[in-house]
């Protein structure tokens, strides 16, 4: 019974630690790899995809669109060599492939499986691309002080080295505390593994160069920054516009990437100076409230550009009655079946009548003297002149009313005496056509009458 309780504990003992590491290591194989863009101060989820790709679309071996290549790099750490054979595609021909323009590259930063938490080596275009780097076969390792020495007894740590290029290996092998003469003799490309796809390397720009660490393994994603930031600009940076209209503002972006542009162009933040003047919107559209003077500015990061809006005041047409004090004399006469005169010497004032009344309306409201004067008033010396309208009834009564009427008038004014329609009379032609018919009555009676008879 002990036995047997050994012999599962044995077998757990050896389990365990082989479900940890398996699904650690399948885990960290990558098979495709994106290239991201973006700018400097952005978070690593503001950068937009540019490209991804799987591993057979890139490997020409299998039909890809890359060419591959097969080299070896050296490396030191400090105290140990390092020497690496690999085949895949460059770094350079993978960024030109995905559209990415690499001059206007600040820094790329390398993103791996088996690094949590952000880049696991970054890089400036200068560092990767600019300068020339290499693999170094002579470089060897005092084992018991840690320093360089060359191989071949030579002294020199640059016999034999030759340029290299950044790669991302599809296929690798490695090996610690080799000389790369001698590794180039028994790294045959049987011993390639898949197992750190994609594998970057990028050799050494000088033999002392300690950059071991920074071969990532299991590489799937790239983040591309570009020097500088992107460009607002208004097309219309001023604007005159109406109480109660609203209008929409168009902001160009310059940036290294269309998609850039277009990220760019749905991530801006407007803003008004004054939301009183006027209002805007997530997508520009102004919404004018009252007259001032506002600026209204579209931002992302720390780009910006502004319009300046002028809101006029609301002119609307305004009617106003205006009065006015003269002294004079006034002379009325009326025709009708009374007359009369009168004459006054005085003061008076004159209303104004709003403009728009009808001469209906001022007819049928006026009182035997209703005066309709100028709004306007000149200087205090000018006569006050008006037009005034007589009633038949003010002047038809007697002398009286007719004198009445003129009492009102101001010197100057002018008088108009609504006639009253003349009314036909339909008397004697009615009583013509009763005689008539009486007459044709008559006469037809007088004959049936003989007729009988």
């Amino acid at each position: 019974m002990i036995l047997k309780r050994f012999r599962w504990f044995l077998l757990l003992a050896l389990l365990v630690p082989a479900l940890l590491a398996v699904p650690a290591r399948a885990d960290a194989v990558t098979d495709s790899i994106g290239v991201y863009i973006g700018y400097f101060g952005w978070t690593e989820d503001q950068y937009v995809e540019k490209a991804s790709y799987t591993w057979q679309q890139l490997d020409d071996a299998y039909g890809g669109a890359l060419d591959t290549h097969e080299a070896v790099y050296s490396y030191y750490n400090g105290s140990r060599t390092y020497l690496a054979r690999g085949r895949g595609f460059y770094l350079r021909d993978l960024l030109e492939y995905a559209g990415v323009d690499l001059g206007s590259i600040a820094s790329i930063d390398f993103f791996t499986k088996d690094q949590t938490v952000g880049a696991y080596r970054s890089f400036t275009k200068g560092a990767l691309f600019d300068t020339q780097r290499y693999y170094f076969p002579n470089l060897a390792v005092n084992e018991d002080t840690g320093a360089l020495y060359a191989y071949d007894g030579s002294g020199d740590l640059w016999s034999g080295a030759s340029a290299v290029e950044p790669m991302l290996a599809l296929e690798d092998y490695t090996e610690w505390d080799a000389v790369g003469s001698e590794f180039e003799k028994t790294a045959d490309p049987s011993l390639y593994s898949t197992a750190s796809r994609f594998h970057l390397f990028f050799g050494q720009s000088a033999p002392d160069e300690i950059g071991t660490s920074s071969a990532a393994k299991y590489v799937y994603k790239i983040l591309i920054t570009f020097a500088g930031t992107p460009v607002l600009s208004q097309t219309e940076t001023n604007l005159e516009l109406k109480v109660g209209s609203d209008h929409t503002l168009a902001v160009s972006v310059v940036a290294e990437d269309d998609l850039l542009n277009d990220y760019v162009k749905s991530h801006i933040t407007w803003k008004s100076s004054d939301e009183s003047v006027v209002k805007v919107d997530g997508s520009g559209r102004l919404t004018v409230v009252g007259p001032g003077d506002a600026v209204v500015t579209a931002s992302f990061g720390s780009s910006s550009a502004a319009t300046n809006v002028h809101v006029g005041a609301d002119e609307t047409a305004e009617t106003t009655a205006g009065t006015g004090t003269g002294t004079g004399n006034g002379t009325g006469t009326g025709a009708g079946m009374g007359a009369g005169t009168g004459t006054v010497t005085g003061t008076g004032t004159e209303t104004a009548a709003p403009a728009s009344s009808s001469a209906g309306e001022t007819a049928a409201s006026s009182s035997a003297q209703e005066p309709i004067g100028k709004d306007e008033t000149s200087s205090a010396d000018e006569t006050k002149r008006g037009v005034y309208l007589l009633a038949p009834s003010a002047l038809s009564g007697s002398a009286q009313a007719g004198q009445t009427g003129g009492e009102a008038m101001g010197e100057g004014s002018r008088q108009l005496v609504l006639q009253t329609p003349e009314t036909r009379s339909y008397a004697l032609p009615a009583a013509i056509c009763l005689c008539l018919a009486a007459a044709l009555g008559f006469l037809f009676g007088v004959i049936r009458y003989k007729k009988q008879r």
